[in-house]
């Protein structure tokens, strides 16, 4: 049994070019389904139900230490295309040791924001680049776990098409 643990190192790339400058720590984007407050006749009351496959706005913010001009490229109009690769480990029972896997996040969106930071003598500015995400994939050892593309309607979870029935529908 492996027991996940930590994520050992990470870097982060656009367009193939690793990105410096980075804080410790990027934020993943959360997924909160659309849904719909369901009521009427022969219902006692109303519940919400999930449209399948179908996600909220999905931002992310990328933590730069000082300002420099990959803020502002960040920032110019048009999809940006990052990469994030990292190292996790875990505990494998079977061995009596840590393993490390490699992580992959793909991740395409557009410049929603940027936040310029603070300016103190002996302190990073804080900067922070927020894109809006139009495509999400992730994967832990070669395997796909998530992939979702909101524009062609992809959703996918552990390598099930979850709207493929929807899509053949429609």
């Amino acid at each position: 049994m492996k027991i996940p643990e930590k994520v050992s190192q990470f870097n982060m790339y656009e367009d193939g070019k690793k990105l410096v400058g980075l804080s410790g720590e990027i934020t993943l984007p959360s997924l909160e389904s659309l849904t719909e407050t369901i009521s009427g006749a022969g219902i006692a009351g109303e519940y919400e139900t999930t449209s399948i496959g179908q996600f909220g706005s999905l931002s992310m913010e990328i933590p730069i230490n000082r300002l420099y001009d990959k803020n502002f490229s960040l920032m110019s109009p048009g999809q940006k295309h990052l990469v994030l690769r990292a190292s996790v480990s875990a505990y494998d029972s079977s061995i009596g040791t840590s393993v490390e896997e490699g992580l992959k996040v793909t991740i395409r969106g557009n410049p929603k924001g940027l936040d310029l930071g603070k300016i103190a003598v002996g302190k990073p500015t804080e900067s922070k680049n927020t894109l809006e995400i139009m495509y999400i994939k992730i994967e832990l050892g070669g395997k796909v776990l998530l992939e979702l593309d909101k524009i062609n309607f992809i959703f996918i979870l552990n390598g099930v098409d979850v709207l493929a029935q929807i899509r053949s529908n429609i």
